[in-house]
């Protein structure tokens, strides 16, 4: 007879099974959630890379992303925030967060914290200022300026691969549908251009880019346990995904959510993300008593093929400690708790067959593990 761990072991994670039925029910809610927030089923467009949280800042929190790797081996994070999401509650307090590293150095991370009046987003395109940094664009094209200690970054990007939310952009986490997390992808993939001042010293980068934006009105960790998110850019191939593992409720345990972008070029292959499943092996110990798997196994299979990812000899570039704010009863009471973010940068091999497209392809993708508890 099984133990009561086992039991619960067998009956704590579920996949959300990829039939005819879920996919009409998903279709069907994504058809009414689009019509709800005015989206176009068909494309992204400008509008939604605005500020989306204007009308409910006071308990929402929203961030625009985004990340270069340069063709020098350096790379750049840029974040503009209107708050922070561990505390969507709080009155606006913008930040701009700045994570730049050198090929063979270690990362270099700034928190830039001003106030609420150096702040302004627009409402009809990305067009945030925080402090004296800006980014603005048009779904196409995208300019950033930044300016952190010992650094002053004026960016441009171009898109390649195609703009793209998955459904209607949005996960309710609650029957009445208030609290959601959203999301929209506008650069999966781009090029970069960057003139980079450095402790004086001025250079002309070009490489890659990524830009995503995100926005809610919940503590995350409040019903996620953990993610995982990647993207990669391989041979012609532009690639986003994501499993979120949400928070064991009794008695139907913990669901995994699936999200995936194939793009070949300026086309996208295939964005369903039911036949997504992920599994991770060689678990070893990391950073703030968590783990992370040496070898992340993406299967994505349907009637019209299959994909894999296979991410293995994963480099951890930067962890951060997402509880070393807490102070006073709440770290007594979440003791037992380890809040940790992982960012990595691994090897891929993507394999293709899917629909005639036929085909083997390696390279480098970036990936980030994030644990509420």
């Amino acid at each position: 007879m099984p133990g009561q761990s086992e039991l619960e072991g067998k009956m704590a994670e579920h996949v959300i099974p990829d039939t005819a039925e879920n996919r009409a029910k998903f279709e069907e809610e994504s058809k009414k959630q689009l019509a709800k927030l005015g989206l176009n089923p068909d494309r992204v467009e400008i509008w939604e890379d605005s500020y989306r949280v204007q009308e409910h800042e006071g308990d929402s929190f929203e961030w625009w992303y985004f990340d270069m790797h340069f063709d020098d081996g350096s790379t750049m994070v840029v974040t503009f925030s209107n708050k922070p999401h561990t505390n969507p509650d709080a009155p606006l307090t913008p930040q701009l967060l700045v994570i730049r590293k050198h090929a063979g150095q270690e990362s270099v991370r700034q928190v830039l914290e001003f106030d609420a009046s150096e702040f302004e987003a627009a409402t009809d395109a990305c067009n945030v200022r925080i402090g004296k940094s800006t980014v603005a664009g048009d779904l196409d094209h995208y300019v950033l300026h930044i300016e952190a200690d010992n650094l002053v970054a004026d960016i441009e990007i171009d898109r390649v691969a195609p703009s793209w939310r998955p459904g209607a952009a949005v996960s309710y986490f609650d029957a009445a549908q208030k609290h959601y997390l959203a999301w929209v992808v506008p650069v999966p993939y781009g090029v970069a251009r960057a003139t980079v001042v450095e402790d004086g010293q001025t250079k002309q980068l070009t490489g890659d880019a990524y830009h995503d934006h995100n926005w809610g009105n919940k503590l995350m960790g409040s019903f996620l346990e953990y993610w995982y998110w990647g993207r990669a850019h391989v041979g012609d191939y532009t690639l986003v995904y994501v499993r979120m593992t949400t928070k064991y409720v009794f008695p139907i345990g913990q669901y995994h959510l699936t999200t995936f972008l194939l793009a070949k070029g300026g086309e996208i292959l295939t964005d369903a993300g039911l036949p997504l499943q992920l599994e991770v092996r060689e678990e070893v110990p990391g950073p703030g008593h968590q783990s992370y798997p040496q070898q992340l196994v993406w299967t994505w299979k349907n009637e019209r093929g299959t994909v894999e990812l296979n991410v293995t000899n994963p480099e951890l570039i930067e962890s951060i400690d997402m509880g070393e704010d807490r102070r006073g009863l709440e770290k007594l009471l979440r003791a037992a708790e380890h809040p940790m973010y992982y960012d990595f940068n691994a090897d891929i091999e993507l394999t293709i067959d899917l629909d005639g497209v036929q085909d083997r392809v390696t390279g480098r993708t970036l990936y980030e593990k994030m644990m509420f508890r």
